[in-house]
């Protein structure tokens, strides 16, 4: 037990030195901060064997920018999600409220051969690293009435956009999909409360290793640019099912979000680039 926590806190390190590198970009980085909302279904059977749905509101932001390399052709994305819902089962009987915090990493390759210098299709690939941290309150349980959710990831991304022009308005569509490969979550078995865990010391079965076989989860983004002048508005649709089931326990959270958002272009010179000259992607 004592390896598996060593190995959660080597994993939980690791994500948090990547996450907190900063973007360095030498020229062009593009900011988006968006506010929305949507619709969550849930079901942990910690808390109740009963799928919960209702509403939610979610704010996005995120920093995109290149990275100083001699080729031109490595980006870096730090994305930060959050989740707050209010939902419901079906027999009107219960009430949780959720919330979820999302913070992820990526270095990202553009690749050559489908995305040439200037062209209008861009196609990134990259690894991933996921912080995810939030939790669960059912209002009608007396016992264990909450749930604590954590979880690292290590994963991988794909982003591919395209630029064109309408009605001589510059426009652009962006989808990306990140896929979770191999990490840890904090589960407690069923009937396993907080107080035994933390205070009295049973912490057998409370923290698990992750992989597509148990943890099969999709996040997808789908957002549409459309630049106005001296400013540029985005439209996003967010779609994350991140789901487990570790032990006797299972967990699954869909989201899906309608998202609206502003985008700033920063470009950094300095005095002895020679890039000077260089036009944004």
């Amino acid at each position: 037990m004592k390896t598996r926590y060593l190995s959660s806190i080597i994993m939980l390190c690791f994500v948090t030195i990547l996450s907190g590198q900063p973007l360095r970009s030498d020229r062009f980085e593009e900011r988006t901060f968006s506010l929305g909302g949507g619709y969550t279904s849930l079901l942990d059977t910690y808390l109740s064997p009963l799928r919960y749905g209702g509403g939610q509101v979610s704010l996005q932001s995120e920093r995109f920018g290149q990275l100083t390399c001699e080729n031109g052709r490595w980006f870096a994305q730090s994305l930060f999600t959050l989740h707050a819902d209010y939902t419901t089962p079906r027999t009107g009987s219960g009430l949780t409220i959720g919330g979820m915090a999302d913070y992820s990493y990526t270095y990202y390759y553009e690749a050559p051969l489908l995305s040439p210098q200037g062209g209008k299709f861009r196609l990134f690939i990259g690894p991933q690293g996921q912080l995810r941290i939030g939790g669960i309150y059912n209002l009608r349980n007396s016992n264990n009435p909450a749930q604590l959710k954590l979880g690292v990831n290590l994963a991988a991304s794909a982003m591919g956009k395209y630029a064109f022009t309408l009605w001589g308005t510059p426009m652009s569509v962006r989808l990306q999909a990140d896929v979770p490969l191999f990490g840890f979550a904090f589960a407690p078995d069923y009937g396993q409360s907080y107080y035994e865990i933390f205070y009295l010391g049973h912490e057998e079965n409370c923290v698990h290793v992750t992989a597509p076989h148990n943890n099969l989860s999709l996040r997808t983004g789908l957002s549409y640019d459309v630049q106005f002048r001296s400013c540029t508005m985005r439209l996003s649709m967010l779609s994350d099912l991140y789901q487990w089931q570790l032990g006797n326990q299972q967990y699954r959270m869909f989201v899906h979000s309608v998202m609206l958002g502003y985008v700033s272009n920063l470009y950094h010179v300095w005095r002895d680039d020679e890039a000077r000259q260089y036009i944004p992607y």
